[in-house]
């Protein structure tokens, strides 16, 4: 009768070591998968506030510079300036223009910034390695960190 008692005993604490273990894991596991979600949530509300659009992009076939402005539209400013792509080229065969790489092609803020805040137009500075090409169509698109994108066409 005693054994069966300390058997007993020795079965329901080991059942509760299983289930503080178990219920452990599923917290640290609940925990990680909600931080996962915030990122998530995040990064989506960020991606909702944000939108540029392209107010008017220049260029003459006498010149290798192209001058476009920018407006942030959106709700919330746009951060990572850096990291903002640039494609440009006639229509059919555009390229990703490098950031102010030191050498052309390459885009530059005028002047420079760090942060587009909302309702700011910037300018951007694209310089090619020759003049633009003398009636042809081109395309410049304005990608921000977060992928939201606007495109603008315009001739020489």
């Amino acid at each position: 009768m005693v054994s069966a008692g300390i058997s007993e005993g020795i079965i329901l604490a080991a059942s509760v070591i299983v289930a503080a273990s178990l219920s452990g894991v599923v917290l640290s596991k609940a925990g990680a998968l909600n931080s996962a979600f915030t990122v998530a949530s995040e990064a989506q509300k960020e991606a909702t506030l944000t939108k540029i659009k392209i107010v008017y992009a220049i260029g003459t076939s006498s010149s290798p510079t192209v001058n476009v402005w920018v407006k942030n539209v959106g709700s919330t400013p746009v951060t990572n300036t850096d990291k903002v792509d640039v494609y440009f080229g006639a229509i059919g065969s555009t390229t990703r223009i490098a950031y102010n790489s030191g050498s052309n092609p390459q885009w530059v803020y005028n002047p420079a910034m760090s942060v587009w805040q909302v309702k700011d137009t910037v300018r951007i500075d694209i310089t090619m390695t020759g003049n633009l090409a003398a009636s042809t169509t081109y395309m410049v698109k304005i990608v921000t960190s977060n992928g939201i994108t606007d495109e603008y066409i315009f001739s020489t």
